[in-house]
């Protein structure tokens, strides 16, 4: 459902203004129904092809067109079958035994079996990366005739989850083995990447006509285009230049007005991940009560009322509300208290307060409201920011790399192991200088192990707990996203995210 005006124009426009966008060419008047190509704007970029550094919490779209899953997930979260049509666990939840689709085959014509299947997951394992959480506990992947075992040191609450994600992304050997993995894959997905008419910012697909599911994605063609500034999305949207897309709380308003359609789906928590909490880079952070200062500083009243006016709570914890680790009195742990702040600095050695850098992401929420007033309530107890430009493409791998000792971030919620597998565990993506402690470690080996349930949900409440007491994090609200579309396109709901297979026509 790709739109007259041409994505060159469209990327030009990302960076002017939102007159300009419209002035960059045509619209059919159907609002989105010309042909049969389904164009998605999304915040990030593509950075890379290659399984285990692909962001596919928040770039999902990317990996899911590329690489089908052993895994899937239904809409409201829970596992089902994909490239495996069955899955068990053994007695003691240290074995998962998968029985593998046959019949399909890899984008350079590879059979998939289990033999591709194991290798594919031992390539993960040996290669890590930012995703190497998902994998620490496999201790072997063995075939047993025709399925794969996955054999674990202990129990992984969140390993079929990853199998939906990227552990359990199918990629050809021959991929594997080269070095261009990251530029020319050879998925399984359901659309098979086209180089030709790619370009930077704009990631095209073309159908795959030997996926197994093919009526689950009925677009002939898929166009991801990257568009970071909010207002340039709204614009996009509303002129018929792109087909979907999530928009801002504050954008949510005139979307509606306009017409589109709405689907809201839980949900992520925005706040400042208070990454250096050993004092490697800024000793100040190495300090739990200047840590749990800056908690006390944040005004998230404020934030709500002024920056994000719908669709989000005030909050002192990453996990989500309603959800098996949260705890509803928790939120009552770090009221705006500008004085208890100052107090606790002291008491730390930082009366005097501190210099921190942060990266500057204005361009993702549609200016610097959110810098001046974060510059301000951390100003409140005393500490400089300096906002630091980094360039999209180097943003994420900059805050999970260490570069900064504190940033602001919008984290989506999970389940409670993967949403510690993303930000807690010592090799986690957002732990970036690895934090690790031994009370929270025997918390966390004794939620690995508890029985599904409530003595499981107990443990993780137990783990929320220590993690607001420590102030390993400074989250400022949690919010639900709300994904737009045009006439002509529906986006089915969804618990969390949107999965590429839930973009269908309106009229099937």
């Amino acid at each position: 459902m790709h739109k007259p005006m041409k994505l060159a124009g469209l990327l030009v426009a990302a960076l002017t203004t939102a007159s300009a966008l419209a002035a960059c060419g045509g619209t059919s008047s159907s609002g989105g129904t010309t042909d049969d190509t389904l164009t998605v704007g999304l915040q990030s970029p593509l950075l890379t092809f290659d399984p285990t550094k692909m962001d596919c919490a928040t770039s999902r779209l990317y990996c899911q067109a590329t690489y089908d899953t052993l895994v899937h997930l239904s809409a409201d979260g829970k596992p089902e079958p994909g490239m495996a049509e069955s899955f068990e666990y053994d007695a003691k939840g240290t074995a998962l035994t998968l029985s593998l689709r046959k019949g399909i085959t890899f984008t350079d014509g590879t059979a998939f079996d289990a033999t591709t299947a194991k290798a594919a997951l031992d390539w993960f394992i040996k290669n890590g990366g930012p995703n190497a959480a998902m994998s620490a506990s496999i201790t072997k992947v063995s075939t047993e005739g025709e399925d794969l075992v996955i054999t674990l040191s202990e129990p992984d609450p969140a390993l079929l989850g990853n199998l939906a994600s990227n552990l359990g992304m199918m990629a050809s050997p021959e991929a594997l083995r080269s070095p261009s993995i990251g530029t020319e894959p050879a998925g399984s997905g359901p659309y098979v990447y086209n180089k030709g008419r790619s370009q930077t910012g704009s990631t095209y697909f073309d159908r795959n006509d030997a996926y197994w599911d093919t009526d689950a994605y009925p677009f002939a063609h898929l166009e991801l285009v990257q568009l970071s500034d909010p207002n340039t999305v709204l614009n996009a949207l509303k002129v018929g230049q792109i087909d979907a897309a999530s928009v801002g709380a504050r954008e949510l308003p005139a979307a509606k007005e306009a017409g589109l359609s709405v689907m809201e789906s839980a949900g992520s928590w925005t706040g400042l991940v208070l990454a250096d909490r050993a004092g490697k880079v800024q000793p100040a952070l190495g300090e739990v009560e200047v840590r749990q200062a800056i908690n006390l500083a944040l005004d998230r009243d404020f934030y709500i009322t002024e920056l994000v006016p719908t669709g989000a709570v005030a909050t002192d914890q990453i996990f989500a509300p309603g959800g098996p680790a949260y705890d509803e009195a928790l939120d009552d742990q770090y009221a705006h208290d500008v004085e208890k702040a100052k107090a606790l600095m002291a008491e730390a050695g930082y009366a005097d307060g501190f210099s921190v850098t942060m990266p500057d992401l204005s361009q993702f929420v549609g200016g610097p409201a959110p810098n001046t007033a974060l510059e301000q309530m951390l100003g409140s107890i005393d500490i400089k920011v300096t906002w630091e430009k980094v360039p999209v493409i180097e943003l994420l791998g900059a805050m999970q790399g260490g570069k900064f000792a504190m940033f602001m971030m919008a984290l989506p919620t999970q389940s409670p192991w993967q949403d510690i597998q993303a930000a807690v565990l010592p090799e986690a993506a957002f732990n970036a200088f690895h934090s690790a402690n031994p009370e929270l470690d025997r918390l966390l080996s004794t939620a690995r192990h508890a029985a599904p349930g409530a003595e499981q949900d107990t443990a993780y409440k137990a783990i929320n707990t220590w993690l607001v007491d420590n102030a390993w994090f400074a989250p400022l609200i949690n919010s639900s996203t709300p994904f737009v579309s045009v006439e002509g396109v529906t986006i089915e709901p969804q618990v969390q995210g949107v999965d590429l297979a839930r973009y269908q026509p309106s009229k099937k």
